[in-house]
């Protein structure tokens, strides 16, 4: 049953919630976890269950011909990514994961003398690209909603400024950049720039009219380049695939970039087969809706804060460091993400399956003080 998180303390009363939700955890979660030979992976925000049933047979089969080099495989992908966006094949570039793509674009758009204008705290993989070619990052705080400050980025663009990074939904703090500020800013990013969004959780978002995918415009505007992945809710992380769309100008300059043969052939066609399994994409959605929530309630009973998210993970705010925290909880056998610029009394939570929860609830209670924050 789902309850919502601002309906609970109001109906109940912190002493009622409490009584009411901590025994699904602790009295089910007493065993300790074996530390030495198993943790709980609750730290790389993975979609913990995993590829649906037409991707793990096409990755059976594929297997029969991993002996083949993956071309028409991976050309199968692209046109099937194109036509699910509603363009053609040559505004898709394929990469090893978004994180490629994102190397990619910085060798593109980037060089000595050159900089990145990124929000902080955002995913960093964008910033560590740019620094191996020589570029300067700047960095922008967030709002007070937790949203990139574009008004504040596109302040720092210059002349030398070759990319805006803007990761929507934001990791690690699960949150949007509202769709207002991002029509009313874009426009206002100078021509010479381009405009880097990463949509890694897009799928996890729910409709709301606070949010808009740029997938669809990027395809037509030269400063657009749109990043997806199908190592979210498609299940597919150690099979590394992802892609972005672009214009085909765009699209070209980083082809030049990509590593040939980056994307494996059983891993093009398990992602080709992921991508048409619109109902497992759907119970995935469905799944990781119900578990942000129960997290929310979980949280709410012990009176702790989080922000709202929008993802398959949750920055939850701890009681002394991040990253002690994070230390006390591998030492229960859990992993979760920390030290994270401007939240240092934060730990990011990747959502698991329901015992993984229930084992980072027994941690969290055998290890934090158990009085408000």
């Amino acid at each position: 049953m789902r309850i919502d998180r601002r309906e609970l303390f109001r109906q109940f009363g912190s002493a009622a919630a409490v009584s009411a939700f901590l025994p699904s955890f602790t009295e089910a979660a007493a065993a300790p976890v074996d530390s030495s030979t198993h943790f709980v992976r609750l730290d790389r925000n993975e979609n913990a269950y995993g590829p649906g049933e037409k991707a793990k047979a096409a990755f059976r089969e594929a297997l029969a011909e991993a002996n083949r080099y993956p071309d028409a495989e991976v050309e199968k992908l692209r046109t099937a990514i194109a036509v699910s966006h509603g363009v053609k094949a040559e505004n898709i570039t394929l990469g090893c994961g978004s994180t490629e793509l994102l190397r990619m674009v910085a060798d593109a758009c980037l060089a000595p003398g050159k900089n990145l204008v990124m929000a902080s705290p955002a995913f960093d993989s964008i910033a560590r690209a740019a620094k191996l070619v020589g570029a300067e990052v700047r960095s922008t705080e967030l709002t007070h909603e937790y949203a990139h400050d574009l008004a504040a980025m596109v302040a720092r663009t210059d002349s030398a400024t070759g990319i805006l990074y803007i990761c929507n939904p934001n990791n690690p703090t699960g949150t949007l950049t509202p769709k207002p500020a991002m029509e009313a800013y874009l426009p206002k990013v100078p021509a010479w720039a381009s405009v880097l969004i990463d949509e890694a959780y897009h799928d996890y978002v729910a409709p709301t009219g606070a949010y808009v995918s740029w997938a669809a415009r990027a395809a037509a505007d030269p400063r657009l380049i749109v990043t997806r992945t199908f190592s979210k809710v498609y299940g597919l992380a150690g099979l590394r695939v992802g892609y972005a769309i672009s214009s085909e100008e765009t699209a070209k300059r980083l082809a030049e970039r990509r590593l040939p043969g980056g994307i494996n052939a059983v891993a093009a066609r398990v992602a080709l087969a992921a991508l048409s399994d619109t109902a497992h994409v759907k119970k995935m959605i469905m799944l990781n809706t119900n578990d942000r929530q129960e997290f929310f309630n979980q949280a709410n009973a012990r009176m702790l804060r989080c922000l709202d998210s929008e993802t398959n993970f949750v920055l939850l705010r701890t009681f002394s460091s991040g990253k002690e925290t994070a230390e006390a909880l591998r030492a229960k056998g859990v992993l979760a993400k920390a030290d994270y610029p401007g939240f240092e009394k934060h730990i990011r939570v990747s959502l698991g399956m329901p015992e993984d929860m229930r084992a980072f609830w027994s941690a969290w209670d055998s290890s934090m003080p158990h009085h408000p924050m």
